[in-house]
């Protein structure tokens, strides 16, 4: 299930109301940034795209 809005509870009410447990929830993006390739634990430093992107991102706000 995609949603745009980030609001992990809508998600575990949707399905909850369908009669399904939710166990847990993994954001898989967020502002263009993945986790992909990023170890549990670890981190990656930004490329310059991607920092103009968030501050971009955080605007709309």
């Amino acid at each position: 299930m995609e949603i745009h809005s980030g609001r992990n509870r809508i998600v575990r009410r949707i399905f909850e109301s369908l009669g399904y447990e939710v166990k847990n929830l993994d954001r898989v993006m967020f502002a263009g940034l993945t986790k992909k390739n990023v170890e549990r634990g670890k981190y990656r430093f930004l490329t310059e795209k991607e920092i103009r992107n968030l501050k971009f991102f955080g605007k709309g706000k």
